[in-house]
């Protein structure tokens, strides 16, 4: 008679796998919805079907790190871009960066493949399988968000990335948002970036955050091998 006792694995993103085991779900009770039935964090969130609780900002968890980094490559960068009737923004490329450095970190911190949320004035567009694509392709979603009202703030994510327009503010304390373990905010000048990362320090290690971060750095002061 055929064991039962040796089921395939489920196919799943790392960041599924991750919620599925905070919420206590087995993956075979999931259907997956992505390519050949991969389980996605958005399939969690389907069947758990609950809001996320809020976060303290200041509450005994909360950590944070930040950065100083040299924008005067990416802005140049930009200005070409422009030039050129090719209207990528620094959202497109902060949002590609934070994508390719979550998937940079090791898969034991289940941050690859997370999704990104883009926070807007009064709203946020959630982002998924960001390094899969280009900086085109990226820049069309966003368009397209924004321009038809989308307001994804109850979606999964990972991350919360916030742009300020402030050169000369350093921030210094930011509260992370519901539902989001990680929230990074660049205020960005002519040629440098004050970067703060806020993380739930029982969700994401500090090593694992100190990486994303150098990685984070490092594709916006190299910012040409965003174009791959």
């Amino acid at each position: 008679m055929a064991s039962s006792a040796f089921q395939p694995r489920r196919a799943s993103s790392p960041y599924a796998r991750r919620l599925a085991r905070e919420r206590g779900l087995p993956l075979d009770v999931l259907k997956g919805t992505g390519p050949n039935g991969r389980i996605v964090a958005a399939d969690i969130a389907a069947f758990t079907a609950a809001p996320p609780a809020p976060i303290a900002a200041s509450g005994p968890h909360a950590s944070a790190l930040g950065a100083t980094i040299q924008l005067a490559t990416l802005m140049q960068l930009l200005a070409g871009f422009a030039d050129a009737d090719t209207p990528f923004r620094l959202e497109d490329v902060a949002l590609r960066a934070a994508g390719c450095a979550l998937d940079d970190v090791p898969e034991t911190t289940s941050l690859a493949g997370a999704p990104v949320a883009l926070e807007q004035k009064r709203a946020q567009l959630v982002f998924a399988d960001i390094r899969k694509g280009s900086l085109g392709p990226l820049r069309a979603r966003r368009v397209a968000a924004i321009e038809a009202g989308a307001d994804q703030s109850s979606e999964l994510a990972a991350l919360s990335l916030k742009l300020l327009t402030a050169s000369d503010i350093r921030p210094v304390m930011m509260p992370l948002l519901a539902g989001r373990d990680m929230r990074l905010v660049l205020a960005v000048g002519p040629t440098t970036g004050e970067c703060l990362l806020s993380f739930d320090a029982t969700v994401v290690s500090e090593d694992a955050a100190t990486a994303f971060l150098i990685r984070f750095k490092a594709y916006l002061e190299l910012p040409l091998r965003l174009l791959a």
